[in-house]
């Protein structure tokens, strides 16, 4: 027998609890194979369901009248409610008794008792024998005494069902009949059965499980589905009422809205009465503890009674008990937006609330939350196009306008050298729109309005109108606008209008082809001066044009007149900007021929020194060859930039090695690092052979070269060649110098751009610049990478064989 069995004697003047042993006998082979036929059949029916309550009537048919003469089980909830779900007795008519039993007194898990102990430890309880004196000590009450001689007891047992570590219920059987008890084998069929019992219903109360989880997660797609139809606040409402909260098995709900001002809306209840609802309406969630608590959470607030609401509810006793005594549930509607307002509900009973179903509830009432947000958009976009006389056209009119006007931005603002496209791009996207037809014309010299775009639905007439108005001048209508640079607006263009607005019988073909329904004329203007005018017609099906329209094209026009000053300074730049790199580049090439006769001078200086002379003069000379080695160097700078900028650097690849082009660099250099005090150390691998222009490229490596001098005056400076994959070569240039910011990075190889101050280092800002030029037109790139205080690298990446464009 189980040692965690525990045994009561009932006995004359005894009391429950005093322990006992049971006889135990050596089971025949006989009475064993009906014992593992019995339980066959028990594993056959008890798997049959997977309905845990058939499982436990089944289960309770089953062992009456095998093993007991009357059976009870008794279901242990989550909350720790016990229920009896199945009883079977010898004697089919006394069933009922069984439930009377609990009816009288439900049992518990505090009171004392065989059934309490067993559901709150787990462990079996045997009645070995029951006699007439100890049977009021089972019971609690003296009408479940007659109950119990009704039904006949003896002996009998009590069992666990567990399963996954907990209880599930207690099985209890019982033997009426006088010297019926229980013995040890019984007990070990009886613990075996249970066992097969619990595993019948742990399975089918995960299959209870997994059905209600599908269960709800349909439901929760179905409401989801039914509030993406709501369109307004008492529709998401009703939604949630009838399709949601009603299935929880609450008695009474509510759905509140939250105004800016923290007043309650109620927008539908059920289980409540109309002046219940009203009581709450216009109040402030400030006068209620439980919504201000879960509105400083923002979460939902379980109660399981009305005790644990009473604190927090914010309402008398008395008007909370007429709406039950069961448990509460508060659930902020809530958005990332903020609060829309409150979900109240209440059941009749105490209860707890499953991890699950708070789950459920908390997805329901997120997804009334988002659907209440959208019905207040609908509602904004109801009264806007209220507003506008128009319910079902604002919506799409708005749309057309805000395309039209963020399209026709964009090409304004990207199209600066390209005006007339520009135009005929707006026009063709305001005749595909907003309107039928779109005319823009601009005002010459001669004050005549010239047609410089035309578009139509029809591209087909887009040629006839322009040959049109070429021939037969702009409309009267137009010229009207660009004289009195004030808009036109004709709602209603009929038959009669359109002779009056012909000036001649070419005019009026045009009108009769294209058969504008209105037309909308608005002048583009900038500082006082009208450039032209832009006109708008539509014809069926395409809507008229409205009030807001004019006040579109209104806007438009400001755009375009601003564009087009916009494109004529830009012209006006772009003439500067050629106009000064021309002039640098012809400046450039004027102060060359000077500073190439003063270096020749100083050449025929230093050869006619005698020795007395060149020692006063030699220091003086070098200086004066420096300043000129340096001028020079500055007027080849910007000669460069301005042959950057007019496009006239051309590249001579020939084969080079590149590592005999940085020894030679170097070489030439060694007096300039000399006088910086830096030591150069090359790292040059092999032949290093490629294509590229050996000036420019020698021009590269002194700019960087002599960057590294400059900045790095006093320390090492350390350059490597190497080959890189793909075809390329690699060259980088380190020093220790005093490095660059990080904020200075970004604009390094920019034009006049300089990290340090020219009061310290001099120069243009444009070594960098001019280098960064080189490689690209080479097909390569150059990166840095430096720390303030810890120098700089600088790295060339070329490829070997690339085709350069000349």
């Amino acid at each position: 027998m189980n040692p965690n069995s525990v045994f009561f004697r009932a006995s004359p003047g005894g009391t429950p609890g005093a322990r006992a042993t049971s006889d135990e006998r050596v089971e025949s082979p006989v009475e064993m194979g009906a014992r593992l036929e019995f339980l066959a059949r028990a594993g056959e029916l008890l798997s049959a369901s997977l309905d845990w309550r058939t499982v436990l009537q089944q289960l309770a048919e089953l062992v009456v009248p095998a093993l007991a003469d009357w059976c009870a089980v008794d279901v242990l909830s989550d909350d720790g409610h016990v229920e009896r779900v199945a009883a079977a007795h010898r004697e089919r008519e006394k069933v009922s008794l069984i439930h009377e039993l609990s009816r009288l007194q439900p049992p518990d898990l505090v009171s004392p008792g065989s059934l309490s102990e067993v559901l709150r430890t787990g462990r079996p309880v045997v009645m070995e024998v029951v006699t007439e004196d100890t049977l009021p000590l089972l019971v609690r009450r003296a009408e479940q005494v007659d109950v119990m001689r009704r039904l006949g007891i003896h002996s009998g047992v009590v069992m666990p069902l567990q399963g996954r570590g907990r209880v599930l219920g207690a099985v209890s059987l019982v033997r009426g009949e006088e010297g019926a008890s229980i013995t040890a084998s019984d007990l070990e069929l009886v613990r075996e059965l249970t066992r097969r019992a619990s595993l019948s219903m742990d399975n089918a109360l995960l299959y209870a499980e997994a059905r209600e989880a599908q269960a709800r997660t349909e439901r929760l797609q179905a409401v989801t589905a039914a509030l993406s139809r709501a369109a307004t606040a008492k529709e998401v409402a009703d939604v949630l009422m009838n399709e949601g909260l009603r299935a929880t098995g609450a008695c009474r709900g509510a759905v509140a809205e939250m105004n800016d001002e923290g007043r309650l809306h109620v927008l539908g209840s059920f289980g409540h009465s109309e002046d219940a609802a009203r009581a709450f309406e216009g109040r402030r969630t400030g006068h209620f503890p439980v919504l201000r608590q879960a509105m400083e959470r923002r979460e939902a607030q379980w109660f399981s009674s009305l005790e644990d609401f009473l604190s927090v509810a914010g309402l008398p006793r008395y008007m909370l008990e007429t709406q039950g005594l069961g448990a509460r549930a508060i659930l902020p509607l809530m958005t990332e937006r903020g609060m829309r307002g409150f979900v109240a509900l209440t059941w009749s009973v105490a209860r707890v609330f499953p991890v699950v179903e708070r789950r459920f509830l908390e997805a329901l009432v997120y997804q009334g939350a988002q659907a209440l947000e959208r019905a207040a958009l609908y509602g904004t976009l109801r009264e806007r196009g209220e507003r506008l006389h128009s319910a079902l056209q604002v919506g799409k009119e708005a749309e057309e306008r805000l395309f039209f006007l963020l399209e026709a931005s964009r090409a304004l603002a990207e199209h600066l050298d390209d005006v007339e496209w520009t135009l005929e791009h707006v026009s063709r996207v305001a005749a595909s729109s907003v309107a039928s037809l779109c005319l823009v014309e601009l005002a010459g010299p001669d004050g005549a309005l010239r047609c410089v775009a035309a578009s139509h639905q029809d591209s087909g007439r887009n040629a006839l109108v322009l040959s049109a108005l070429e021939h037969e001048g702009t409309l009267p209508l137009s010229r009207e606008c660009y004289e009195t640079g004030e808009p036109r607006y004709l709602p209603d263009v009929g038959v009669s209008l359109r002779g009056e607005l012909a000036m001649n019988p070419g005019h009026r073909t045009l009108l009769e082809m294209l058969g504008p329904g209105t037309l909308l004329v608005v002048p583009v203007r900038t500082r006082g001066r009208t450039l032209g005018v832009i006109t708008l017609g539509t014809s069926a099906p395409q809507r008229p044009l409205a009030m807001a329209d004019v006040s579109m094209m209104e806007e438009l026009a400001r755009r375009v007149a601003v564009a087009l000053e916009n494109a004529s300074l830009y012209r006006a730049a772009q003439a500067a900007v050629r106009l000064r790199d021309e002039f640098l580049s012809v400046a450039s090439h004027e102060l060359k021929t000077p500073l190439t006769s003063l270096k020749l001078q100083h050449g025929l200086i230093e050869r006619v020194l005698g020795p007395d002379s060149r020692e006063k003069v030699a220091p003086r000379l070098a200086t004066a060859v420096r300043q000129v080695q340096r001028l020079t160097t500055l007027v080849d700078h910007l000669l460069d930039v301005s042959r950057v900028s007019l496009g006239r650097m051309a590249l001579e690849p020939t084969e080079l090695d590149l590592g005999q082009a940085v020894r030679d660099a170097v070489e030439r250099m060694e007096e300039v690092f000399t006088l910086a005090g830096c030591k150069v150390q090359l790292h040059l691998p092999g032949p290093l052979l490629g294509r590229w222009d050996a000036l420019r490229l020698d021009q590269v490596l002194v700019n960087l070269l002599t960057n590294a001098a400059k900045y790095g005056a006093g320390r090492p400076v350390q350059v490597e060649a190497a080959g890189a994959l793909e075809g390329m070569v690699r060259l980088s240039v380190r020093d220790e110098g005093i490095g660059i910011s990080e904020e200075d990075l970004p604009r390094l190889f920019g034009r006049f751009e300089r990290a340090v101050s020219d009061r310290h280092y001099g120069g243009l800002g444009l070594g960098l610049y001019i280098s960064r030029q080189i490689v690209e037109a080479m097909g390569g790139r150059i990166e840095v990478e430096s720390r303030q205080g810890l120098g700089s690298i600088f790295t060339v990446h070329l490829p070997r064989g690339t085709d350069v464009a000349r």
